[in-house]
C-alpha cells in the first residue's frame, strides 16, 4: 500500500492551514510565545519536518530511545486492543486538558498516531500553536499494521532500497511479534539484523542548546 493512498498530503495541507487559522482565534492559542501563521504551518507540513514514518517510529522502540513519548490519540477502548509498544494513551478529547499536557514535556520526542492521520495532524497543529513539538507517524495505526506488522514482499522488478526497507520491516515485524506485542513484551531482542532506516534528527532538550 502505498504512503500517497493513505495520508493524501494536499488534503493534510488544506486541514492544518484552516486549523491554523482557527485557533490563532482560540484561546488554546494565546498559551505559546510566538503565533504561527498559516505559512509557517504549510512550510512544516511540506518541509515534511511535521511527521515521521512508522518504519522510523518502529526503529525508535526497538532501539530503546530514551527520550521517546508515544501518544497514542484514541479511545481507550481501541488503545486495550491493540497499541504501539510503550504508547500512552490520551485521547484526543482529553489532550488540552491540564493533566495531559503536563505529560508533554520538551525533554521528549513525542510522536502522535490515531487510527489514519487526520486526528493526529489535528492534534499536531493545535500543540504547535502552543509551543509544543511532536511528529504525526505517517499514516497511523493502519499503516503500521500493514507495512510494519504484516509486510509484503517487493516484486521482482524492486530496487534495492524496496528491498531494504522490505527487510527492516520483516525484521520489525519479527521483532513485534506479527501483531501479538504487548507492553511486557517490548524488551524481548530484535530478531533481525536488518539496516535501520536514516532517523530525523532528535530535538535538543534545553540544556544542549547553545545561547
Amino acid at each position: 500500500m502505498q504512503l500517497t493512498q493513505i495520508f493524501d498530503r494536499r488534503l493534510a495541507v488544506g486541514l492544518l492551514l484552516v486549523l491554523g487559522a482557527l485557533l490563532a482565534l482560540s484561546p488554546a492559542g494565546l498559551r505559546q510565545a510566538e503565533q504561527l501563521s498559516a505559512q509557517d504551518i504549510s512550510h512544516m507540513v511540506t518541509g515534511k519536518s511535521d511527521h515521521v514514518t512508522a518504519e522510523e517510529v518502529s526503529a525508535w522502540i526497538i532501539d530503546k530511545q530514551p527520550d521517546l513519548l508515544i501518544v497514542d490519540l484514541r479511545s481507550s477502548e481501541e488503545y486495550q486492543q491493540y497499541h504501539l509498544p510503550g504508547a500512552v494513551n490520551i485521547p484526543l478529547t482529553r489532550l488540552f486538558e491540564p493533566e495531559s499536557l503536563d505529560q508533554l514535556s520538551d525533554l521528549y520526542t513525542i510522536v502522535l498516531y490515531s487510527n489514519g492521520g487526520t486526528h493526529a495532524a489535528q492534534a499536531w497543529v493545535l500543540l504547535q500553536q502552543m509551543g509544543i513539538k511532536s511528529y504525526v507517524m505517517l499514516g497511523g495505526l493502519n499503516y503500521w499494521v500493514d507495512a510494519i506488522l504484516n509486510p509484503q514482499p517487493p516484486g521482482d522488478l524492486a530496487a534495492d532500497s524496496e528491498i531494504l526497507q522490505y527487510q527492516f520491516r520483516k525484521g520489525a515485524s519479527g521483532f513485534f511479534n506479527g501483531g501479538g506485542v504487548s507492553v511486557e513484551q517490548e524488551n524481548q531482542p530484535a530478531q533481525s539484523d536488518a539496516p535501520r532506516p536514516k532517523l530525523p534528527p532528535r530535538r535538543k532538550k534545553k540544556g544542549e542548546e547553545g545561547c
